[in-house]
C-alpha cells in the first residue's frame, strides 16, 4: 500500500495486535506507535535511514512500548530520532500508572499461556519514556510529501490524537486514529483517564467530519476506508 507515492509498512504485535506504521522517503522515516520489532529495524537499515520521526497517537503502553527500542537503534547507528506526542500524552509517558504499564498483566488476562509468556519477554512492566516535542490541536509538521496535522481526540485517553496526512492539495489522504477509532469495536472510554463525555462532545463530531473515502490507519485491526467503519 502507498500513501502519496510512499510505501506504507504495517507491523503488528501478535499478542494484542497493536499496529506500528512506517513510511520512508529519501532516507527519512515516519514511525507511528512503535513496538519492539526486528523486521521494522531491518527495514530502516535497508533504507539507510538517517532521520526518524516517531509520533505517538496516545500514551497507552501498547502504543509506546517501542520508543526506547527505536531510540537505542538510532543511537547505535548515528540516526537522528525525534519523538512527537500530544501535550497530555507527553505528560503521561514517564509514569507507569499513567501509561498503564503498571497494569501490564490486566492487558493479557484473556490471552493464552504462550501469548502471556511472549508478552512478558517483550514488554517492560515498569515502562517509561519521553517525548522530544509536544503538539497541540491544529499544529502542523511537513514531512516528505505530506503535511501532518495533529488533532486532539480525547475520550479513549486524555492524550489521544489523530494524525491527518494531507497531500499537496490539502486533502486528507490518510488518518492515523490510534484507539480513537478501531474497526469493529466501540471506542473504549472506561480505562483510567478515559471519558465518554469527551469522546461524545469532541472526538465523535471530528470523526464524523472525515470524508468517507479517507484511509484510516487504526491502532488495532485492519486499514479501512472511513465509510466502512462504524463509530461506537
Amino acid at each position: 500500500m502507498q500513501i502519496s507515492g510512499m510505501d506504507l509498512k504495517v507491523y503488528s504485535f501478535p499478542v494484542i495486535d497493536s499496529k506500528m506504521y512506517v513510511l520512508v522517503t529519501d532516507r527519512n522515516a515516519l514511525v507511528i506507535d512503535p513496538h519492539v520489532n526486528e523486521q521494522a529495524l531491518k527495514y530502516l537499515e535497508d533504507n539507510n535511514i538517517k532521520d526518524i520521526k516517531v509520533i505517538l497517537t496516545h500514551e497507552h503502553y501498547d502504543h509506546i512500548s517501542g520508543v526506547n527500542y527505536i531510540r537505542k537503534y538510532a543511537g547505535d547507528n548515528s540516526v537522528k530520532c525525534t519523538v512527537i506526542a500530544g501535550a497530555r500524552c507527553t505528560d503521561a509517558l514517564p509514569y507507569p500508572k499513567s501509561n498503564l504499564s503498571k497494569y501490564f498483566d490486566v492487558l493479557f488476562l484473556n490471552k493464552t499461556d504462550e501469548e502471556q509468556q511472549l508478552a512478558a519477554e517483550t514488554f517492560d512492566h515498569d515502562y517509561r519514556c519521553l517525548a522530544d516535542i509536544s503538539v497541540n490541536d491544529g499544529d502542523e509538521l511537513m514531512w516528505g510529501y505530506l503535511n501532518l496535522v495533529f488533532r486532539e481526540t480525547p475520550g479513549h485517553s486524555p492524550g489521544s490524537i489523530c494524525i491527518e496526512m494531507r497531500d499537496d492539495k490539502d486533502d486528507i489522504v490518510a488518518l492515523a486514529t490510534g484507539d480513537s477509532l478501531v474497526q469493529g469495536n466501540n471506542v473504549i472510554t472506561r480505562l483510567p483517564g478515559g471519558s465518554k463525555r469527551d469522546y461524545a462532545e469532541r472526538t465523535r463530531p471530528y470523526l464524523e467530519s472525515i470524508s468517507p473515502d479517507t484511509l484510516i490507519l487504526p491502532g488495532h485491526g485492519n486499514i479501512s476506508l472511513m465509510k466502512d467503519l462504524e463509530l461506537g
